[in-house]
């Protein structure tokens, strides 16, 4: 486990220069003392070398385009850790990136000596301007490649402060990808900015934290979660420490939605309504769980009292979602609530619905021949999906007959 840093590196501000080494470069960072919180980290010219020092990092990663100034990392980590400036490299570098542009191909000589005097396994990487699709493509590309540098149980911190404004929305990509998509269990330690600009106000630059970022986006991907499956888990996950009975119930929600108990899930859909009227301690809850909570619920507004409506509103809802084996399991179930309700029995009594169950197959009247013949076509996909049965049917016209069904099945219930 490596403890490694991303980076950008930028082309700089044009400064006069004459003929040594020193003064060759047009470009040069601006030196600032960088401050993480209270401790005053130092002057420097990169923010990376900043954070390599206090940040006790292994395995550096910077990204640039040809026209960065790589021939200034090349001389600032060389004299930084004592190193003789190779005048010819230095040249060589500098000559090349200051007559590069955006049509460049993606090659800057010396990157082997540069990586060098990086140290800490330094690995550089070419990316494009990104000035259109194509090129914004490419780097999108190349920055999820890093991935492969990348060994399980890692620790990553990544720094924004140089280079084009627009790599750090695509770096977003990788850290995504890495939280949400890869098995390798990476932390995402720290997102680091320093804010160069604020020098001249504060006689130093403050570095900001930008990791909450990624915290909104567990909040954003908790709340598609629910929107699409109903899946409350890590909205839950995330209430914990907020609000322990509210994650708690969204918890237990979200296993009887998955387990499609409809007995259950009737009382639990009617136990979220109160979420609605909670004033939550913090911001983010109030902007994501209520209206994803309260989008939910229109679903099954006027169900009260109403079993066979709220089934049938349930299985509408799982047929929309994508959720078919669930949706003929709430279908079936709606149909056989519906007939309890029109006979005048309890349609929570197990006895009871029995007895209506065993009408509809044995009383061809009991029910409009159109409604009993879904019920039966519906209990019949449900046991081919559920019993893994052989059928006729593909299961495109499974799915086609479900929806068929609903439509039939809401002329009655609706």
């Amino acid at each position: 486990m490596a403890k490694v840093l991303i980076s950008f590196i930028g082309t700089g501000p044009l400064v006069s220069k004459g003929g040594s080494i020193e003064e060759k470069s047009a470009r040069e960072y601006r030196t600032a003392s960088y401050h993480l919180g209270e401790e005053n980290l130092g002057e420097y010219s990169f923010m990376a070398a900043a954070l390599c020092e206090s940040q006790q990092i292994d395995k550096v990663i910077l990204i640039g385009t040809v026209h960065s100034m790589w021939e200034e990392v090349y001389r600032y980590f060389q004299e930084k850790n004592g190193k003789p400036v190779d005048e010819d490299v230095y040249c060589e570098i500098a000559e090349h990136c200051e007559h590069t542009n955006s049509k460049s191909e993606l090659f800057v000589p010396h990157l082997k000596e540069i990586e060098a005097a990086v140290g800490k396994d330094a690995h550089l990487y070419l990316i494009r301007y990104g000035v259109n699709e194509q090129e914004i493509n490419e780097n999108i590309n190349i920055i999820l490649g890093l991935n492969q540098l990348l060994s399980t149980g890692d620790e990553l911190i990544v720094d924004v402060t140089h280079s084009f404004r627009s790599l750090p929305i695509t770096i977003m990509n990788l850290l995504l990808y890495l939280r949400n998509v890869s098995s390798r269990s990476i932390k995402i330690s720290h997102i680091y900015y320093g804010m160069i600009e604020m020098n001249k106000e504060y006689g130093y630059a403050p570095i900001v934290d930008l990791t909450k970022i990624l915290k909104l986006n567990d909040w954003i991907v908790g709340a598609m979660a629910f929107k699409q499956y109903g899946n409350a888990y890590q909205i839950a996950r995330l209430l914990q420490a907020e609000d322990s009975d509210t994650s708690n119930r969204l918890g237990h929600f979200s296993d009887v939605m998955n387990l499609n108990h409809l007995f259950a899930f009737l009382q639990e859909t009617q136990n979220l309504k109160a979420l609605m009227k909670k004033d939550f301690s913090s911001q983010l809850p109030e902007l994501i769980v209520k209206p994803v909570v309260g989008d939910f619920l229109k679903n099954f507004q006027n169900t009260d009292n109403n079993p066979a409506l709220f089934q049938y509103k349930l299985a509408c809802w799982q047929y929309k979602h994508m959720n078919y084996a669930a949706a003929l399991i709430s279908l079936q179930e709606g149909i056989l609530s519906y007939a309890c309700q029109i006979a005048h029995h309890d349609c929570n009594d197990k006895e009871e619905r029995q007895f209506v169950k065993d009408r509809i197959c044995n009383d061809q009247d009991f029910l409009p021949y159109e409604l009993r013949g879904v019920y039966f076509a519906v209990t019949k996909n449900r046991n081919v999906v559920a019993h893994a049965l052989e059928s006729e049917l593909s299961s495109g016209k499974i799915i086609d007959n479900l929806r068929k069904s609903l439509e039939t099945v809401g002329k009655y219930i609706l």
